[in-house]
């Protein structure tokens, strides 16, 4: 084993079990300096196609002030500390994304006539230094979905998106009429996360299954990813485990998602996870994906595991439910649960419901009996 492979494994293996984070403030980075371009003048027979994608992808979408964490985009941020910078690259040259102003930084580019590129930066330095190397588990989670998101997007605005590490490349198709997006939710309201009690439309979870199963042409997902789902109060549908992968199958019957509770790192006045109607467990194999891919294949497996997520927070915002990713596990414990094999780690964990109430408006009804 390489000096390179023996350090990503022992970064892999310090993520797991007994890690230690102090979340504190998240510190303020600086703006670019520099002249801006607003978006709206990009040129070129596709400039609009790339401005489109890049205001829906990676700009905020809505504020909610009464939010501890106040800036939506298309896709989630660990404490909405947005850890990827995004670039836009026409050969050597190279735009930083202003995403507050929705403009480039820099001189006016160039024509975009032809294939240019999304250059996605990791800013690991905006999440507080009590995350320690956790942090790094995060922001590439949070890589995997902005380059999931600007896929997704690219094909409905008249682009060929393709991810390959950290750069995402993007070619002309064809004029378009882009869909809105969907109203993406994470379930935060003034008291806390819940899903609402009344049982899960059967559609939603074959939403996630499709998901899972069928992501866009040029998505950085991997087929060694392992998925487990956890049921409860669906129509027509058995509480218990279901392996995801080719389809749904039950593996073993029972109240699966109630148990998660005890692995769980929020308080149910935080996050009500009993509630919940789904929660996918996503784990992999760090040594064989390292074995397989050279150093850079554990960062590769937390990138997929995070563009899978982001398909199926799509999914469930196209269905009215909220997902909400999490990392705050007891790693060990929720493995065993999902019946993971030895050789797995943990990688992400979402959890889905109905959000209670009407969409983003306050729900002063208390929760269920806790």
């Amino acid at each position: 084993m390489t000096a390179g492979a023996a350090a990503a494994l022992a970064a892999a293996y310090t993520h797991g079990p007994g890690r230690l984070v102090e979340p504190g403030e998240s510190p303020r980075t600086p703006a670019a300096e520099g002249p801006r371009v607003p978006l709206t003048a990009l040129p070129g027979r596709f400039g609009a196609a790339v401005a489109r994608l890049l205001v829906d992808v990676a700009t905020p979408l809505r504020w909610e002030p009464w939010n501890q964490y106040n800036d939506h985009r298309a896709y989630p941020s660990a404490r909405a500390a947005a850890t990827v910078d995004l670039v836009l690259a026409v050969g050597a040259r190279r735009w930083p994304l202003d995403p507050v102003r929705r403009a480039l930084v820099g001189d006016r580019p160039p024509a975009l006539d032809g294939p240019v590129r999304v250059e996605l930066v990791r800013r690991r330095d905006r999440l507080s230094p009590g995350y320690r190397e956790f942090g790094d588990v995060l922001t590439e989670l949070e890589v995997g979905h902005v380059a999931a998101a600007l896929v997704e997007r690219a094909a409905q605005v008249g682009l060929v998106a393709r991810a390959e590490g950290l750069t995402v490349s993007l070619a002309f198709a064809g004029p378009a009429e882009p869909p809105p997006l969907p109203r993406r939710s994470s379930g935060s309201g003034p008291r806390g996360i819940a899903a609402d009690p009344r049982p899960l439309p059967r559609g939603t979870l074959d939403a996630v299954v499709r998901a899972v199963n069928h992501p866009p042409a040029g998505s950085p997902v991997r087929d060694d990813l392992r998925h487990r789902l956890a049921v409860r109060n669906v129509e027509g549908v058995a509480d218990g485990w279901y392996a995801v992968t080719g389809g749904l199958r039950l593996v073993e019957p029972g109240p699966a998602l109630p148990s998660l509770q005890a692995v769980f790192g929020h308080p149910p006045g935080t996050i009500h996870l009993a509630s919940m109607n789904l929660a996918l467990v996503t784990t992999g194999d760090p040594a064989a994906a390292v074995a397989g891919d050279g150093p850079d294949g554990y960062r590769a497996l937390l990138r997929a595991a995070g563009a899978t997520a982001q398909h199926v927070c799509t999914a469930a915002a196209h269905a009215g439910a909220f997902c909400r990713p999490a990392r705050s596990t007891h790693d060990g414990p929720l493995e065993a649960l999902a019946g993971a094999p030895a050789s797995h780690s943990l990688l992400y964990l979402l959890l889905l419901g109905r959000p209670r109430g009407a969409g983003f408006a306050y729900d002063l009804t208390p929760l269920e009996a806790r």
